[in-house]
Parts: structure tokens; C-alpha cells; sequence
């Protein structure tokens, strides 16, 4: 160990995952141990790559009070850097695609064969001949995986025609919740319908939140005006400055918590600010309500196009 350089160590930590990081600091006392400036090799390994990293992702980051830990910091970075994803789905007649998180298709079909299921379970309990299910329409979200506090975040939707699909961002759900709760979201979900269970479903991190009272806001791709909530005494739907609508194609949002906006962007055309005052945590919403027609989406990173 004494031939291995501080130099030597650094480099090595660079091809690390945060997990890998801590092992590795775990294995050496001289690896793991505060040194200069209080931090050991590991944790300047970690702050090196921070630094390195470009002003845009950096900007990413939130600012914690206090003494930084620079493994933590970087694992945050790490999780932003994934490509993102409907990590979270939630209601009736969504999954994913061969597994793939990005890619979701909303049918009738898994609907159907749900409510036909739900049936059968309430003629069994009820000793009915027949009951009446609602009617067979998908009521769905998919919930990004990226927890957005700062800075500026660009994503693209790309999607084949479907009536009555909304895109935006919404305040992230505890796993807790979704633990207890997701089996009982399966004959349909909304973020705008529940008040109570939104607030309950979100408020571990309501200390994230920051002064803005927006804790969920789309864009309906169909007539292109801006849905939002503060789920607990507003909900409106507004038009905005350069309002259009968008059936099918690509449906881009720029999210800037530096300035706290949310902008539309339609087949890579800026359509226009659809809400401001925004701050805190957020995630990337889809959400899918009252459709009669089936669908796929994409969520993909895009590049902020040229204003």
C-alpha cells in the first residue's frame, strides 16, 4: 500500500459507483480515513469528480446546510444522471414494455381483463348474478424516477395518437405509501381527484416542497391547457400565452428551477411558458385519463433546444 499513491488512489475511486466508493473506503484505513482539508481519499475522489462534472449538472444539485459529504453529493448527481424512466406506474391498463421502464403501452385490453377479474371477485363476495363495473376507460399515471430540486431538466415524451393524455411534473411519492396503496390503484388512478390521499402519499418530503404551492401541474396535450393543484383548495385549468394542442409526436419539458418555470416544447418548437412559481421537489408525470384507445410512450433525456 505504501507504493500506492494518493494520485494513484484518486484515479482508481473515479471508476466507482457511490456503493463501490464506500467498500472501498471500508478495505484501508488510509482509504477511509478524514485527511486534508477533513476528507479522506475516497471522499476527494468523489468531490473531484463533482468538480469535474459540467456546470448544468452541478447546477442539478441541491444545496444542503452544513459539512458536504461528498459521497452523498455524487450519488445524487449519479441518480440524475440515469436516463429517465416510469419507474412508478399506477391505475388501470398500464405496464411497461419487455421490462423497460422508459417505454410504457396503455390498452384496453389489461383494462378490460382487470374489470372482468373485479367482477368476478364481486359476484363471489356479494352473490350477485350481476354487477355493473364502470365503463371500460384507462385512468393511469407514470411517475418518473428523477427527484428534481435545482437547476434546469429537459425531457422528451414521444407518443402515437391518444385522446386525453397530460404531461408535467408532480411532488415525489413515498415508497411507504405506494407499499400499502398501490394495490388498491389498480381499477384506475388520478392525481387530481384525492386530495387527502395525495397529501398522505407525499408528505415525508413536504419539507422539500419550498414556498411554491404547485404540487402538480400538466400540460393536456388536448386543447393544450395547463391543469394544476395545490391539493387542497385549487385546481384549475387555465390557458396560456402560445397554447396548443399536441395529439401525437414529441411533447417536450423544460422544468428551470433556477427561475422556477415549466415550458412546452412541441416536436422541438418552444411553445411557451405553461406555469411559473415553482420550487421544491418535483418528478416527471404522464397521465392518461378517460382514454378509450390504447397508446405507447416514451420518456427520454433530451437536450434543451436552441430558444
Amino acid at each position: 500500500m505504501k507504493t500506492l499513491t494518493d494520485d494513484a488512489v484518486l484515479h482508481i475511486a473515479s471508476f466507482f459507483d457511490t456503493v463501490d466508493m464506500l467498500n472501498f473506503a471500508q478495505t484501508c484505513r488510509r482509504f477511509g480515513r478524514r485527511q486534508q482539508a477533513d476528507l479522506s481519499l475516497v471522499e476527494q475522489g468523489a468531490r473531484q469528480l463533482i468538480d469535474s462534472a459540467p456546470t448544468y449538472e452541478k447546477n442539478w444539485l441541491p444545496h444542503k446546510k452544513g459539512r458536504t459529504i461528498w459521497i452523498e453529493v455524487y450519488h445524487e448527481l449519479l441518480k440524475l444522471r440515469a436516463p429517465p424512466s416510469f419507474d412508478l406506474i399506477l391505475g388501470s391498463g398500464i405496464n411497461h414494455v419487455n421490462k423497460n421502464k422508459y417505454h410504457v403501452y396503455v390498452s384496453l385490453r389489461e383494462q378490460y381483463e382487470e374489470q372482468q377479474l373485479q367482477q368476478a371477485k364481486l359476484l363471489i363476495r356479494r352473490k350477485r348474478s350481476h354487477y355493473i363495473l364502470p365503463s371500460s376507460v384507462v385512468s393511469c399515471v407514470g411517475i418518473g424516477n428523477h427527484i428534481m430540486s435545482h437547476g434546469k431538466h429537459f425531457v422528451k415524451f414521444t407518443m402515437t395518437r391518444v385522446e386525453k393524455i397530460s404531461f408535467g411534473i408532480i411532488r415525489p411519492f413515498d415508497e411507504y405509501w405506494v407499499d400499502e396503496n398501490g394495490d388498491s390503484c389498480k381499477n384506475g388512478f388520478s392525481p387530481f381527484e384525492s386530495w387527502s390521499d395525495m397529501i398522505d402519499a407525499t408528505s415525508s418530503r413536504r419539507k422539500y416542497w419550498g414556498a411554491s404551492n404547485v404540487h402538480c401541474c400538466l400540460y393536456k396535450a388536448y386543447p393544450g391547457s395547463c391543469q394544476w393543484t395545490d391539493w387542497e383548495t385549487t385546481q384549475t385549468i387555465d390557458d396560456w400565452y402560445g397554447m396548443e394542442h399536441a395529439l401525437d409526436g414529441d411533447v417536450g419539458l423544460l422544468l428551470d428551477l433556477d427561475v422556477g418555470t415549466l415550458s412546452v416544447y412541441k416536436n422541438r418548437r418552444r411553445l411557451g411558458i405553461i406555469k411559473d412559481g415553482l420550487s421544491g421537489e418535483y418528478c416527471w408525470l404522464m397521465s392518461i385519463q378517460g382514454a378509450s384507445n390504447s397508446t405507447a410512450v416514451q420518456i427520454k433525456r433530451g437536450y434543451i433546444p436552441d430558444l
